[in-house]
């Protein structure tokens, strides 16, 4: 069901559920003083890092980083998106989901749900048609052929579309012409100028396509006889947009194993093949090269991900490409991979020959991007000569300047050093550029969070005014309570941590019974959450004491900052011989006095 999930209904959950009980029903838990450890399940160890704590109910792993929520561990965990998460929390308490729509959410849920129905009619009518049609044989010898078992058809969904012009539209819409419009404009049915319609798919191999919640939005279809072209997607409609969407993810994630790495192949039967032999972690674009979008849902649930492309010349173009596309996501330890097939296979003729592990050999030996993007570039150059190198570092300065800052983008410029002999004025110069004119950063915000009030560019760089903020961060996700009572001051923030600080205030005003977890749940989506799940680490990890007076002192700075600036302006008029009026000079007054306040509150707060 659509609509946005309310954030009161999440806090209430998270409440309701302990994520001792939700750990350990998944993973055995062994108490260790007053929190309970495990080895962790998102990442390969031997020695317990993995800890659950009762009284902040929230996890962390002091190997890999992982963190969160029970929400957060059933999302991560069991695959999950983040709505059908809530769905299985709420159901394991006994509650039901509410949802929120405006008026065009809900119209659109309206015109959408039927174009929803149509296209599982639609597999429904394929897969039964694989089973019982009098020509099946063929399509049934084709699957075969490529070495697919029944169980994998099945798993996916696999159906066949006989031949002929008119067999769905006689199965599914007979003389409804309310269901014909539907299947018009799910893209099922082709409307010809009279009128009449007829079928999109015929004698074709029919893979349908899932979104994250499993419902059947398009179809691809490999044709069986000589018909053109040889692979035929569905249409984009209201429900399918081709450079969104992912063969095979939805698959995948229900597979109930950890996932490590995606690795991204071509075809439908490239990621059905794999899964047959065991590698349940393949994906496919739809007819697109790979999106920026792909790569971001992707990266949401690994860390890896590995480009599989043809070893000619064409193969290593369109890697090129997807080298250029990935490049701005690469943050967070985040990482791709290239490997280039031996000439005239593909992963389903390769798989087929060598197996599992062998494949996965092939995996692990693949070029890291660095790699890639080194060996590429000195291709197109002749790296003998000083003019060679001078273009290496023209071609490899603008691919580096894509990277966001951080220790790959560091580590690939300390690298072209060593390549060039020289340090890179290009890419000092990009970066002059990038750094006069940045580029302001706009996370995708999910359906279940409202971000109107909160900032929507990340932090800049800590400055030293930022410490006061960060430390009364650290003790607000420490001990949400400590937000009871503070009065906000009426200025604007100096520093985007200060920004932070007080939009967190207000949200746990508005929300007392938030927990740390809680709280960067209000962000979810926003560049934010990474810097509070920061603050929040380091604070666990540090021991961080939980201080009020932390807090009041970075608020009373802000505050006072205001009270100061008007005090100077009042004194820079007084002194520029400037007129008084008996209300500028009480207001002077007032501010001499409350500056003298000011300071001995802030005295006391230090003695505390």
């Amino acid at each position: 069901m659509a609509g946005r999930i309310p954030q009161s209904f999440i806090d209430e959950l998270l409440a309701r559920v302990d994520v001792i009980d939700v750990v350990d029903s998944r993973v055995k838990l062994k108490k260790t003083g007053k929190n309970y450890s495990a080895c962790c399940p998102f990442h390969n160890e031997n020695t317990p890092s993995f800890t659950v704590s009762p009284d902040k109910q929230f996890y962390y792993c002091f190997g890999c980083g992982a963190t969160g929520s029970a929400l957060k561990f059933v999302m991560e965990f069991d695959g999950l998106s983040f709505p059908d998460a809530v769905d299985k929390l709420a159901a394991q308490v006994g509650v039901e989901v509410p949802r929120e729509q405006n008026s065009l959410e809900a119209r659109q849920q309206q015109e959408h749900q039927p174009l929803y129905e149509r296209l599982q009619d639609a597999s429904q009518y394929y897969q039964q048609m694989l089973r019982q049609h009098p020509e099946r044989q063929r399509a049934i010898d084709y699957l075969q052929q490529r070495g697919l078992s029944g169980k994998a058809a099945k798993f996916f969904g696999i159906g066949y579309a006989p031949p002929g012009w008119d067999n769905l539209l006689q199965a599914l819409v007979s003389d409804d012409k309310e269901r014909q419009r539907q299947l018009i404009s799910n893209g099922m049915l082709i409307e010809k100028e009279d009128g009449r319609c007829y079928d999109r798919f015929r004698d074709r191999i029919m893979f349908p396509i899932r979104d994250q919640r499993g419902r059947t939005i398009a179809f691809g279809g490999r044709v069986l006889g000589d018909e053109k072209p040889k692979y035929l997607n569905s249409p984009e409609t209201p429900v399918f947009q081709k450079n969104r969407e992912l063969y095979g993810l939805f698959e995948a994630r229900k597979i109930r194993q950890k996932l490590t790495r995606f690795v991204i192949v071509e075809g439908y039967m490239d990621v059905v093949a794999l899964a047959e032999y065991g590698i349940h972690y393949a994906v496919a674009t739809l007819g697109t090269a790979t999106s920026e979008h792909h790569l971001l849902r992707l990266f949401r649930i690994v860390p890896e991900v590995i480009f599989c492309f043809d070893g000619d010349d064409a193969g290593r173009n369109a890697a090129a490409r997807a080298m250029e596309t990935v490049l701005p996501v690469l943050e967070g330890g985040r990482q791709a991979r290239f490997l280039f097939l031996p000439d005239g296979d593909d992963p389903d003729t390769l798989v087929r020959r060598e197996g599992k592990e062998a494949f996965e050999q092939r995996l692990n030996a693949s070029d890291h991007l660095p790699e890639f993007l080194f060996k590429h570039l000195k291709q197109q150059v002749d790296f003998d000569t000083m003019d060679g190198k001078a273009r290496f570092d023209q071609l490899a300065a603008p691919l580096i300047a894509r990277l966001p800052q951080g220790a790959l983008r560091d580590l690939m410029k300390q690298q072209l050093v060593k390549e060039t002999g020289v340090a890179s004025h290009a890419l000092e110069k990009i970066e002059q550029q990038m750094a006069e004119q940045p580029e302001p950063v706009h996370a995708p915000e999910p359906d279940y969070v409202d971000h109107a009030a909160m900032p929507s560019e990340p932090p800049a760089m800590s400055r030293p005014n930022d410490v006061g903020a960060r430390y009364a961060l650290c003790s607000l996700l420490l001990q949400p309570s400590l937000a009871d009572g503070l009065e906000l001051p009426d200025v604007d923030a100096e520093s985007e941590y200060e920004r932070l600080l007080i939009e967190v205030i207000r949200k746990l005003q508005q929300a007392p019974q938030h927990n740390s977890i809680g709280v960067i749940i209000q962000w979810t989506g926003s560049p934010y959450q990474q810097e509070l799940k920061t603050l929040a680490e380091q604070a666990a990890q540090q021991q961080h004491i939980a201080s009020a007076s932390s807090i009041e002192h970075a608020l009373q700075k802000m505050d006072t900052r205001r009270l100061d600036a008007e005090w100077q302006q009042l004194q820079a008029r007084l002194r520029a011989g400037e007129s008084f009026s008996e209300q500028d000079k009480q207001r002077l007054r007032e501010l001499s006095k409350q500056r003298h306040q000011r300071h001995r509150k802030r005295t006391a707060i230090y003695q505390r």
